[in-house]
């Protein structure tokens, strides 16, 4: 027994001693190799295999777009990151078992850079990065280093760190790495200058990553890329080198098709060439096996006839080319984009520019680089389009109101029997249509449209589609109907259409195939099968109805001549602005400025037509130039235009004024509403001398005229408010002085009684969170200078009796910022209701109480005898709570229909997006009521928190800041009290409420 146990004993000792020689702490040869052995060939291998196929998977599903730069690298967005979850996350799972149970082994690294590539497909960025930091500073392994820094600078690229990645990049030109990091440095790099417009690096990057591509048909599509870079950049003949190469390696038949396309590209126009690539392109559209990319082929011989400036034989083969698509919304998109372009660069017919830009928006991909560009540039088509109408609207119009009966009724009558001729032969084509669709399937398909010359293409812009639309045919639609009456029968469209007791035989019911809205209700018809001929219209009928309707458009009255010539006095003036600022046509906005000052010499708009004349003779070194310049100094001296003329830097330093003078106007206003009246008069005065040509002179004036009415006798008031309204005409505020004109009139005729005071409750402003409007009331004695508030002589009061505080107007948030305040006339002793805006309440006489000699004090009545004030009901508890500490939002309320609050919610989006990102503040719209919009931005912590983000948004950065004078209100709201203020509705009981919870 000792002869066979002793073997046995020393292989299972040696055997112990070989494992606890393998062991993760050992670090000897023997405990290496294991270690790599075991690391490489089981969660390493697993996962770097999954992560192949997902990648293989992802390069063939690289979008295919021939019409712009194909992407190098995999596209992956946040649809497909999800639908890569799972897999990324098995990644994940296996590449960690080395790391745990192997992590002396050479692939750590190599895991960890694994986990990265998981990370990043799923867009999870921010992990990425600190995985690839932490290979790039602790790794050994040089190659393990340089991969990781390659994909650091994509995840920097999918992030848009320009900066970032570009550092990235020039580390690694001082490294030397393996084939496969040479060939995924370069690819990157070049995608990085595709993406920064630099293609001249692209092209020299993507040159140094071909060589080290392997496989025969990525080869093939990167040299594409290349040859669309050297054709982005006129050099056509390295493109055709490039394309050359792609075709001698047969690569796959649609990249081998698109190559051959862009050869017609890239050769020479001359003659031979010419008819060389006619016979080409005619080959191509014969064969069977392109018959799906035919469409391609007429927009690239479009592109060739634009690059020859044959323009209509372009438009019509772009037309060709929507005929026939019918499943490649983007390649139509880019044929509307080509015929936008001719009649809007090489034609300047921008109308019919305006109708294909509108219909390229509607097929192109919203991710298209260009997509936003070609949105603004048919805004500006659009509007154009849409003056420009009016302009020949009216204008033709007019000249039919000019005309005498006999005249008139001959060109309508023409008018009205073109237009009949018109419907018949449309209706004439509908019938062709109907009669050519006998082949037609259920669906609608009628395989002869595609090539129907007859066919709009830009039917669907116009809802015209004929029988390209299902809806639109007639034959689909009696072919549908006969189905369903088939299985259904004739039953009318009405709700429970289904139940057995709806279904009909025999003959139809009159009018049961029509909607119920149409139809009427049960009982009555409105086409009755007896009544159909007699309510058929006669061509007759037909006529007097379209005389009727243009009779009726005519401008017959002088009022309706004057409204025609101010529409198209506006509409001139717009399209001289288009030219002149948006299509860049000097010459036409020269002649449209012209031809409005001829025609309407005084309208409002002369003194800004002469200032844009003047700096369009003056581009084009024209001496009219002057001639305007002399004109703007003599009819217009005091406007800015006239001082502009003078002195070009004017703009700016009167901008700069402004904003200095806004501030002094805010800290005048700081003392005023604490009653610091002398101080806020002297801060007021120096902010005027220091800055005495602004364009807040008028809210400055305002500004002393509300210190006037606090500070000095009745008797200057009226005095001061007519001298106002005398000076600024034309201010934003001159109607609100007119309001206090008018209650200073009733007052002098007796119509209101008493004392000119306020009673309103104090509001709550908007223009700080939380902050109350002031309201004391100054009172006077006779021929006193009231500086200073006196008390009235204090007199025995009943205890019942509360006192009245009388306040004097509402103050005003801003002057310098926010319109004037409206009169509000209230009686002294009445409830007082809560103003809504953001100016203040003006002085108004008290309603119902005798003439004093003096102002009469707070409380005390208007006979002298003193009378015990009613007693105050008891006020409602308030439905909110109050809690600083809870979180809160910051809501900014504004009228529902206001234009300049569109793009407000976006501006603060991207506000949070730059200065707040950490907090991930939400920008949330909700109406209130039916007049008022809100947007609340959430959450913050507390109250303080949101009061300095509240503050910020009016800073010089914060999108408020341009808003101050369109009227908004902005305050503080706990996260629990804002669905109360939602469905409650009253925003001035919440600003109540909030008073005193913010204002401590």
């Amino acid at each position: 027994m000792r002869i066979t146990w002793v073997p046995v004993a020393g292989l299972a000792f040696a055997g112990a001693a070989l494992l606890a020689g393998c062991s993760a702490e050992r670090h000897n040869v023997v405990a290496r190799t294991y270690q790599n052995i075991t690391a490489r060939d089981n969660g390493y291998f697993l996962a770097r295999e999954k992560m192949r196929s997902v990648e293989a998977a992802l390069n063939k599903e690289r979008p295919n777009d021939y019409n712009r730069t194909l992407p190098l690298l995999p596209v992956v967005d946040s649809v497909k990151a999800l639908q890569l979850t799972g897999d990324m996350d098995d990644v994940v799972k296996k590449a960690s078992l080395p790391i745990q149970r192997h992590g002396t082994s050479d692939y750590t690294d190599d895991a960890y850079i694994l986990i990265g590539k998981a990370r990043f497909y799923k867009r999870e960025f921010e992990e990425a990065l600190k995985t690839f930091k932490y290979v790039n500073t602790t790794s050994k392994d040089a190659n393990a280093r340089h991969e990781a820094l390659i994909w650091l600078m994509r995840t920097y690229m999918a992030t848009n760190e320009w900066e970032n990645a570009t550092a990235v990049s020039d580390l690694l030109d001082k490294e030397a790495g393996t084939f496969e990091n040479a060939r995924e440095l370069f690819l990157t790099r070049a995608q990085y200058y595709i993406r920064q417009a630099d293609e001249r690096l692209a092209i020299e990057n993507l040159s140094k990553a071909i060589p080290y591509i392997d496989k025969k048909d990525e080869r093939s599509r990167t040299r594409y890329v290349l040859a669309q870079l050297y054709q982005n950049t006129g050099q056509d003949k390295e493109a055709y080198a490039q394309l050359n190469s792609i075709l001698r390696r047969n690569p796959p038949y649609e990249l081998d098709f698109f190559a051959k396309l862009m050869l017609g590209q890239v050769s020479d126009l001359n003659q031979q060439d010419r008819t060389r690539l006619n016979k080409y392109f005619t080959k191509l559209l014969k064969d069977p096996n392109n018959r799906g990319y035919r469409d391609k082929v007429y927009y690239e011989m479009a592109r060739l006839e634009y690059r020859q400036q044959r323009y209509d034989e372009a438009l019509k083969l772009l037309n060709q080319s929507v005929r026939l698509n019918s499943t490649n919304r983007a390649q139509r998109g880019y044929a509307y984009l080509l015929a936008g372009r001719i009649y809007y660069e090489n034609l300047q017919k921008y109308r019919p520019a305006a109708a294909y830009y509108d219909s390229t928006t509607q097929s192109l991909p919203r991710e298209t680089p260009e997509f936003a560009a070609i949105v603004e540039r048919r805004d500006v088509l659009r509007e154009f389009a849409q003056q420009l109408t009016t302009v020949e609207t009216q204008d033709s119009l007019l000249t039919l109101a000019r005309l005498d009966t006999a005249t008139l009724r001959t060109r309508m009558v023409a008018y009205a029997d073109a237009e009949l001729l018109r419907r018949k032969q449309a209706a004439e084509r509908q019938a062709a249509l109907a009669a050519r669709g006998v082949n037609q399937t259920a669906l609608g398909q009628d395989p002869t449209r595609a090539g129907n010359p007859d066919v709009d293409p830009l039917a669907f812009a116009s809802a015209s589609t004929g029988r390209l639309w299902y809806f639109d045919n007639p034959t689909a639609l009696g072919t549908a109907r006969a189905d369903f009456e088939r299985l259904w029968g004739n039953r009318p469209l009405t709700d429970n259409w289904r139940l057995s007791s709806l279904a009909t035989t025999g003959a139809p019911v009159p009018g049961a195939n029509t909607p119920v809205a149409v139809r009427g209700a049960d009982g009555s018809v409105v086409n009755p099968a007896g009544a159909a001929s007699a309510q058929q219209a006669t061509p007759t009928d037909e006529r007097a109805a379209l005389l009727a309707q243009y009779q009726q458009s005519i401008p017959a009255t002088p009022e309706q001549q004057k409204q025609a010539e101010s529409k198209v006095l506006e509409a001139m003036f717009a399209l001289g602005a288009i030219y002149n600022q948006q299509l860049k046509e000097p010459a036409k906005a020269v002649q449209t400025y012209e031809q409005l000052l001829q025609r309407f010499p005084n309208s409002p708009h002369t003194a800004e037509v002469y200032y844009s004349l003047y700096l369009l003779y003056k581009d084009l070194g024209d001496a009219k130039a002057e001639t305007y310049a002399q004109r703007l100094r003599q009819e217009f001296a005091n406007s800015s235009y006239a001082r502009l003329v003078a002195d070009p830097e004017y703009l700016r330093r009167t901008s700069v004024a402004n904003e200095h003078m806004a501030v002094r106007l805010d800290s005048a206003f700081a003392l005023y509403k604490k009653q610091e009246f002398k101080k806020a008069n002297a801060a007021l005065a120096r902010a005027r001398k220091q800055y005495p040509e602004t364009d807040l002179n008028d809210r400055a004036e305002y500004m002393q005229l509300l210190l006037t009415l606090r500070t000095q006798p009745p008797a200057k008031h009226k005095a001061e408010v007519e001298a106002f309204v005398k000076k600024y005409p034309e201010s934003a505020l001159v109607p609100r002085a007119q309001e206090l004109l008018g209650t200073y009139g009733r007052y002098e005729s007796g119509q209101l009684a008493g004392a000119l005071a306020s009673t309103e409750k104090p509001s709550v402003s908007f223009f700080r969170p939380g902050e109350v409007d002031n309201r004391v009331r100054i009172l006077y004695k006779e021929n006193e200078t009231p500086a200073v508030a006196l008390k009235p002589e204090a007199k025995p009061v009943p205890k019942a009796a509360a006192a009245q505080a009388i306040t004097p107007p509402a103050t005003p948030k801003e002057v310098a910022n926010t319109p004037p305040p409206q009169a509000a006339p209230a009686a002294t002793t009445a409830k007082a209701e809560p103003t809504t805006g953001n100016a203040p309440a003006t002085p108004t006489p008290a309603n119902n109480a005798p003439v004093p000699s003096q102002p009469a004090p707070a409380g005390s009545p208007a006979n002298g005898t003193n009378t015990p004030a009613p007693a105050t009901p008891p006020a409602e508890p308030s439905p909110y709570r109050a809690d600083v500490n809870a979180p809160h939002a910051v809501v900014i309320a504004y009228p529902k229909d206001a234009a300049a609050f569109a793009e407000l919610q976006n501006q603060l989006t991207a506000y949070n997006n730059r200065f707040f990102k950490a907090n991930n503040l939400q920008v949330q719209a909700q109406p209130l009521g039916t007049d008022q919009q809100l947007l609340v931005v959430q959450a913050m912590p507390n109250s303080k928190v949101a009061l300095n983000y509240a503050l910020k948004l009016r800073g010089p950065q914060g999108p408020l800041m341009k808003f101050r004078n369109a009227g908004y209100q902005s305050f503080l709201i706990g996260i629990d009290n804002l669905p109360v203020l939602l469905s409650r509705g009253n925003l001035e009981e919440y600003l109540r409420f909030a008073q005193p919870v913010y204002s401590k």
